[in-house]
């Protein structure tokens, strides 16, 4: 966590701007069977959680067929709401576990299971996503080879959602997640960009991101004020990239970043123990100009910068 918050302190600088708060997906059949759950059950959308109802029945398969389940692979679904997209899910994947934090969702989903004979492999877990361990979950299952995760994650806690995908690499193969647009521009972003940040590097040192497809405002209910983009985060193996001291790492770009608009000869004299006479050193022996800005250093240049400065300041 503390890793998380060096390296993502560039974001408080740079705020994206929030119009709505994205929610889980609730509905992937069509408008009208989705609206009449919400009425057959008695339910409210709540504006606090930002719940928002996808009725596009193509953007539902696009989103499953993204997940390209194979024998023996399970989903862990985020936010399943009621359960169209687990309805969905069940018919390709060994098993089907989605994390729930709505009460009333999850009860709605348990008694639409059961009355359509079709709970057999879904667990629904009433939970913060972020209180799952996901270790745990997938131990209980010893029988599926392969995990993958998939979700429409709430603005509000995106970041953190991402942290814990980071942290819980190991446990999941890819994962295929519905965030705002600009954000997903963040995730994808390369040196060079004004999206490129620390938030960029982070995800990036650990996944392959790819924006799939976006997603229109009308295709959910109630409409919208900005456009949703689907990303598929593919486990990256970077056997190739040498860090020396991975909190260095992370601490150069926090510094890089954090002074964006100033170049690094002046932004890394923020590392304890960089001073003008070390950083001319590093200038010398790193091979990564001292005189270009943040956002356009690679993650290589990061590396070699940072195993510069283990070098440097010893």
């Amino acid at each position: 966590m503390d890793l998380w918050r060096a390296v993502t302190a560039d974001l408080l600088l740079h705020p994206t701007r929030v119009d709505f708060v994205l929610a889980p997906v609730v509905g992937l059949a069509t408008a009208v069977s989705q609206i009449a759950l919400l009425k057959k059950h008695g339910l409210r959308l709540r504006k606090g959680l930002g719940q928002h109802i996808l009725i596009d029945d193509n953007v539902a398969a696009k989103i499953t067929g993204a997940l390209d389940l194979g024998a023996n692979e399970g989903v862990i679904e985020i936010g399943p709401g009621l359960g169209a997209l687990t309805m969905r899910l069940r018919e390709q994947a060994e098993q089907v576990v989605a994390v729930e934090i709505d009460r009333r969702f999850a009860s709605t989903l348990r008694a639409e299971l059961e009355d359509a004979g079709a709970a057999g492999n879904v667990e629904i877990i009433e939970e913060n996503i972020l209180k799952v361990d996901l270790a745990g979950l997938t131990r209980a299952h010893p029988t599926i080879e392969t995990w993958k995760l998939v979700g429409n994650l709430p603005y509000y806690i995106t970041t953190a959602i991402l942290l814990m995908l980071v942290e819980a690499r190991e446990h999941f193969a890819s994962a295929i997640i519905t965030v705002q647009d600009e954000f997903a521009r963040r995730l994808v972003a390369g040196p060079g960009s004004k999206d490129y940040s620390s938030l960029s590097i982070y995800i990036q040192y650990r996944f392959k991101p790819e924006i799939l497809f976006t997603i229109k405002p009308t295709s959910f209910f109630p409409r919208p004020d900005v456009r949703s983009a689907v990303v598929r985060l593919q486990l990256l193996e970077r056997s190739g990239l040498r860090i020396e001291d991975e909190g260095l790492f992370f601490q150069t770009i926090r510094a890089a970043f954090g002074q964006r608009r100033k170049t690094l000869r002046r932004s890394l004299r923020t590392i304890p123990g960089l001073t003008p006479d070390t950083i001319g050193e590093l200038d010398r022996t790193s091979g990564v100009g001292l005189d270009k800005r943040p956002e356009d250093i690679s993650i290589e240049d990061f590396a070699n910068l940072s195993n510069a400065i283990k070098d440097v300041v010893g």
